[in-house]
């Protein structure tokens, strides 16, 4: 029976502009990128130049402070640019999309199948090596410190994230129901990693592929955000030490692991939540890892000019501004919030009540009206 974790401390932020949770096409996008600030500690060794032409899957840099682990191209395409900032510290590599080429197997790389196998039997070695030729090593992340794992770690425990209690954030059921084979699959060869249990953390009352018929051992989470966080769910069930260490990985990841043991084939879809205060059509679009998000953007928001609005890859608690040149989809983020700004002076607002105005302190009138409504002064939502 799957055990139900109840957490009482928390908040779920009434902002407007929940996303329909259906799933539509993205626009087209020409960029795509890796970033740097994704990674955290990681120093990379460039094996291509700005102008190279490059293929979906090929290595484009390894990490220097952790030997091994390499990082592919997210298309196949020319890479436009390679972005550094102050003291030469890496912000992102920019490839120009090559439509063409991408559905052209001989243009990207291709990678041992095994689609009639007990993916759940494989050997461990055999399994590293696939995910770290193909760049899917980098979607593993430890805890503490959440950085891409040495090759030489066994993980106690490696927890699978199929819930998300963001603001404005897909529903990780809706996501999976397309995409049940290759989620199972990928539960199957995820659990060859550690010598514990592969742990999936759903939302109580959620329907999750794989549970009841995969080695991995599902919990249930309820209560406010953060009961959707890895950390939260870690912490409750297996709490790390200086001496023990845990792994977790996102439930879209999961389904790239499971398509790429199938099908020998980077999967470089991603689905997210585009949503928010100013957004014309709140919904889930599916797009491509590292898509650039102004064009995933243009024309999805009505802002005036006296309140721009800001694009955050990400949660709006959590997420980073959308900046140049790192105007990208995060390799974690599954959304992408847009609010206004903010900064508008307000006359006397230090004495107004404040009855649209939301505060989890209760300071304004709002929490004795339940007014609170998604004004523009604080795009919260009663």
């Amino acid at each position: 029976m799957t055990s139900i974790t109840s957490i009482t401390k928390g908040l779920d932020l009434p902002i407007c502009g929940d996303p329909e949770q259906k799933v539509s096409d993205g626009p087209v996008v020409r960029y795509v990128a890796l970033l740097g600030d994704d990674y955290i500690g990681m120093k990379p060794t460039m094996v291509v130049a700005e102008g190279d032409r490059v293929k979906l899957g090929q290595v484009v840099f390894s990490d220097k402070k952790t030997p091994g682990v390499q990082f592919t191209a997210p298309a196949t395409g020319l890479v436009k640019a390679i972005n550094r900032g102050a003291k030469r510290k890496f912000e992102s590599l920019v490839i120009e999309v090559d439509d063409s080429k991408n559905d052209d197997t001989s243009q990207q790389e291709q990678f041992k199948t095994f689609p009639d196998h007990n993916l759940a039997k494989l050997d461990r070695r055999e399994v590293c090596q696939q995910l770290v030729a193909s760049g899917l090593w980098t979607a593993l992340r430890t805890r503490p410190f959440s950085k891409v794992p040495a090759l030489d770690m066994v993980p106690s425990a490696l927890f699978i994230t199929a819930i998300d209690t963001n603001p404005l954030a897909a529903d990780p059921a809706v996501v999976l129901k397309n995409y049940s084979a290759q989620f199972i699959a990928g539960l199957e060869v995820l659990s060859t990693l550690t010598d514990g249990h592969a742990q999936v953390c759903r939302k109580a009352g959620a329907s999750i592929p794989g549970e009841g018929t995969t080695p991995a051992i599902f919990h249930a989470f309820e209560g406010p955000h953060p009961a959707g966080l890895p950390g939260t769910h870690i912490h409750f069930l297996r709490p790390v030490s200086q001496d023990k260490s845990v792994w977790y990985i996102g439930y879209q990841d999961v389904v790239a692991v499971g398509h790429l043991f199938l099908t020998g084939k980077i999967w470089t879809e991603r689905v997210i939540s585009l949503a928010g205060p100013v957004v014309d059509e709140p919904r889930l679009l599916r797009t491509r890892l590292g898509a650039s998000l102004t064009e995933l953007t243009a024309n999805q928001f009505a802002v005036s000019d006296q309140q721009p609005a800001r694009i955050i890859s990400g949660s709006v608690l959590s997420g980073r501004r959308s900046v140049e040149p790192v105007d990208y989809l995060g390799r974690y983020h599954n959304q992408v919030s847009i609010i206004a700004e903010g900064g508008q002076r307000e006359l006397f607002g230090w004495a107004m009540p404040g009855t649209d105005k939301f505060s989890i302190r209760r300071i304004f009138a709002s929490a004795w009206t339940n007014s609170t409504d998604g004004g523009s002064a604080d795009q919260t939502k009663k």
